[in-house]
């Protein structure tokens, strides 16, 4: 097992890689009493088009097969729910899919060696009938439903679909009401068979527990099961184009204020092969420091009213392209817009911004280590996207170049943009018309 301290926060991270291609990542902190597991696959909702495991040809499943796969996880040939089981100890279990993987959660300080066990064991044990298949269809047909009245997802969800040609980046997560009905047991059982392969999976566990203890328990646990080797998995590349699909689109919900995204779609390859990792540092501080909540911008929408609330962000990274999305309540869509795409037109980033943007990563990175949950979770992200932890953050923090950051700042284009507008239903919304 790998040790390493990490700098200037007094935490070791343990690191173990088994023979069946398990990875485990263990950051314990025995100043507090909490301890939160979690066991991911590196599978989500973009894995719809891909090899199965023991075969040579392309398979397309359908859409949201993986976030019904995850709810699948949960059903046990015993009966005994993982639900039940955590409850027994006062432990908290979970799961969620997103758009590159998998994760499985408990969190909870008492029986901590029973629980590391079970989850392992529940997650990789695959209980499938045609029955138990076909009567989950109803029950995430509903949970879509609910998406669909809230108009947050219908944002996000919305400008995936308006950014992207041919990407499966570009469909819901949950998939939709009519894919979900094409999901049937080969499908699951061909997927389940290939990404939650321990070689395609990976331990974090945050919190006050005994790292050489617990690497003894999951060792043995995998020792006891026996696997098909897996020499990586072939996905499908999507070659997608640079242009959105859908430039603008108004549509109508029972929302108050007229809600709106705000994208900007960017090709990777015009960044020079930069490291990928500062490279999205400096198009994401390129952004938020022009738009969020202490910027002039701000301010200035919010003298004037185009702004309710201050700007949300989010990136959506692909192999080939970011999305910047903005988010936010408008009062004067049109005004917004045209301030913003001049904004976009004129960044502008001081020294001041970058010296205090460092500042506050530094910040962030000492704070998320008092934060089993925070730790945990970027654990996680670091490995989906950069496929290591090494808990060097200090190191690239040091190695962010200003002259680097203006550079890149530069190849912003806005001309390339997408906008979804949410308004209110005529029936329920006093706005002016303008």
């Amino acid at each position: 097992m790998e040790e390493k301290t990490i700098e200037k926060v007094n935490q070791k991270l343990f690191y173990k890689k088994l023979d069946n291609g398990l990875e485990i990542f263990m950051l314990p902190n025995n100043n507090i009493k909490n301890v939160y597991a979690t066991f991911t696959t590196k599978y989500g909702s973009v894995h719809d088009e891909f090899v199965p495991l023991g075969e040579n040809k392309m398979l397309t499943v359908p859409k949201g097969i993986a976030h019904f796969l995850e709810h699948k996880m949960f059903e046990q040939e015993d009966g005994v729910d993982p639900f039940t089981f955590f409850s027994k100890s006062g432990t908290d279990c979970n799961a969620h899919t997103t758009l590159k993987h998998t994760t499985y959660e408990f969190m909870g300080p008492n029986n901590f060696v029973e629980n590391i066990g079970y989850l392992l064991d529940f997650v990789q044990e695959l209980y499938l009938t045609d029955e138990n298949v076909d009567s989950e269809k109803g029950i995430i047909e509903q949970e879509l439903k609910m998406y669909m009245d809230d108009p947050i997802f219908v944002l996000y969800d919305g400008i995936k679909n308006n950014v992207f040609e041919k990407s499966p980046f570009k469909y819901p997560i949950g998939g939709t009401i009519q894919s979900i009905y094409k999901i049937n047991r080969a499908y699951l059982t061909k997927c389940y068979n290939t990404f939650y392969n321990p070689s395609n999976m990976f331990v974090v566990i945050t919190g006050n527990f005994d790292p050489e203890i617990t690497l003894d328990i999951i060792t043995k646990n995998q020792e006891g099961k026996e696997f098909k080797k897996l020499d990586g998995i072939k996905i499908k590349e999507y070659k997608e184009p640079d242009k959105v699909v859908k430039d603008y689109e108004e549509v109508s919900k029972n929302v108050d204020n007229n809600k709106f995204a705000y994208a900007i779609k960017l090709n990777l390859n015009k960044f020079n092969n930069m490291d990928e990792k500062k490279r999205n540092f400096y198009l994401s501080l390129s952004v938020e420091s022009q738009f969020d909540s202490l910027s002039e911008f701000y301010e200035k929408m919010i003298e004037k009213n185009y702004l309710t609330d201050p700007i949300e962000f989010e990136r959506i990274i692909t192999d080939t392209h970011m999305v910047i999305v903005l988010l936010g309540e408008t009062n004067y869509p049109k005004e917004l817009f045209a301030e913003i795409d001049n904004k976009f037109k004129n960044i502008e980033i001081t020294m001041e911004d970058f010296e205090l943007a460092k500042k506050s990563m530094i910040s962030s990175y000492i704070k998320r280590f008092d934060n089993i949950f925070a730790l945990n979770d970027y654990v996680i992200n670091e490995v989906i996207n950069f496929n290591k932890y090494e808990g060097n953050d200090l190191d690239f923090i040091n190695s962010l170049n200003y002259d680097e950051l203006k550079k890149v700042s530069k190849k912003i284009d806005p001309s390339n943009k997408s906008i979804l507008l949410v308004k209110p239903h005529k029936d329920n919304s006093n706005e002016e018309e303008k």
